[in-house]
């Protein structure tokens, strides 16, 4: 009876020392979770740009070409990178600008043709820090935030981090839902003529930066800028304007609502009442059936119903498309014509000789010693030797014995065709009666 009391202790003792492993080695963080877009926001990923702008009283739209330009007095934001595929754009641009357009351009948009009008020129982002290198004071100051719950007693050369932190690190690469770290202080320099709001507002953009500067001595109107590195600079040009960010704005729904983002939006698209901002994406066409449906409809339908007919003609039928001919054997006579068509068309010259020889086999039994003579005395003998009722044509006769080497194929048989004829009227007639 001892024995099962033991062995029930003993489970119970396995089970409490499993729950303790687990509980000492188990670590509970919560993280914020965002969650997913639902409504308009699901399917438009502007959708909180748009609401900033309506709430400033301008206007979105999202187009795909730049056919048509925008309003004179509008913003045009380019993100396509195949606006330009047609050489004319380049042109229409400047001159929309020149007549009041604002632009607004991202990223390294000096091409070797294209908007070599624009006096900025853009450099590629500032890397991220690398161990053992000085951070920018923004990013030094970032990371000084997030240390701020470590023990301070720890020398920061041997201070560990906190596991929590990074399972949050972890759990943000698994879930990039935020993919702008890089935060910092942006402001406007002394330079700028017209603050986007009030003067000395200092904005907390999170995103990428580069540098931006001016070409040709061009003096800015305005420039968003922190300690080391250039967020957005504009110039004018003509009377309007140009807006550089390096290297792109962010407009997405989730990256607007971090931080100043959204104000940052509004002041490099100079959001108004009553401006509209145009949002040009990738290049994109009418798809080929639809165009061709639109704009030919009635050649398509007659290559389609051709098309059908051809497939229609081709299919599986139960029987012959015509009667077959019967079965018979070919008579002598077609035999022979058949034969006299193909050597026509093919050597008529041959059928010539061929009909030279039936002719002379039949004159020969008509006039003596045919091989002897010529071809005129050919003639003579023989329209002698048959009855005048039957006489023959003697120069077209004798025309046709021979034909020169320049005669057409036309001629030829006309030639043939003459000694036929003859052949057959000596056969049909008969001998002259000999002269008194």
């Amino acid at each position: 009876m001892k024995t099962p009391v033991v062995l029930r202790v003993l489970g119970v003792a396995v089970i409490l020392f499993l729950m303790g492993w687990i509980v000492m080695h188990t670590r509970w963080v919560e993280v914020t979770v965002d969650d997913d877009p639902r409504g308009l926001a699901a399917t438009d990923k502007r959708y909180s740009l748009r609401r900033i702008l309506e709430a400033a009283g301008a206007t979105l739209e999202t187009r795909s070409s730049l056919e048509p330009m925008p309003p004179a007095d509008a913003t045009l934001m380019l993100e396509s990178g195949l606006w330009n595929i047609f050489p004319e754009r380049d042109a229409r641009l400047k001159a929309w600008v020149e007549n009041g357009g604002h632009l607004v351009l991202g990223g390294a948009w000096r091409g070797q043709n294209d908007l070599r009008w624009v006096p900025l020129s853009y450099v590629q982002p500032h890397p991220h820090p690398t161990p053992g290198v000085a951070k920018p004071a923004a990013a030094a100051a970032s990371d000084a935030d997030d240390e701020q719950d470590d023990d301070h007693d720890v020398p920061a050369t041997r201070r560990q981090p906190d596991d929590g932190e990074q399972q949050k690190r972890d759990f943000a690469r698994l879930f990039p839902r935020q993919p702008y770290g890089f935060c910092a202080d942006f402001h406007e320099t002394e330079s700028t003529t017209q603050p986007a709001f009030e003067p000395g507002r200092v904005y907390r953009g999170c995103g990428y930066d580069g540098q931006l500067r001016t070409l040709d001595h061009v003096p800015p109107t305005w420039v968003l800028s922190d300690a080391h590195e250039t967020l957005a600079i504009r110039v004018t040009i003509g009377r309007g304007s140009v807006t550089g960010v390096a290297p792109t704005l962010v407009t997405d729904n989730h990256g607007i609502l971090q931080n100043d983002n959204a104000l940052i939006a509004a002041a490099v698209l100079q959001a108004a009442p009553g401006r509209a901002v145009w949002i040009v994406d990738d290049e994109k066409r009418e798809p080929l059936l639809a165009w061709l449906w639109h704009e030919a409809r009635t050649p398509s339908l007659l290559a389609l119903a051709a098309l059908a007919l051809a497939l229609w003609r081709l299919m599986v039928r139960f029987g012959p498309r015509e009667a077959q001919p019967p079965l018979a054997r070919r008579s002598m006579g077609e035999q022979v014509r058949g034969t006299g068509q193909f050597i026509a068309g093919t050597d008529p010259r041959a059928l010539h000789a061929a009909t030279r020889l039936a002719f002379d086999a039949v004159a020969r039994t008509r006039v003596e010693d045919w091989a002897g003579l010529d071809d005129a005395a050919r003639v003579a003998a023989l329209a002698a030797a048959i009855a005048h009722s039957h006489a023959i044509d003697q120069p077209a006769l004798l025309q046709s014995l021979n034909v020169g080497t320049g005669a057409t194929p036309a001629q030829i048989l006309a030639a043939t065709a003459v000694l036929e004829q003859s052949r057959r009227a000596l056969l049909r007639t008969p001998s002259a009666p000999p002269a008194p």
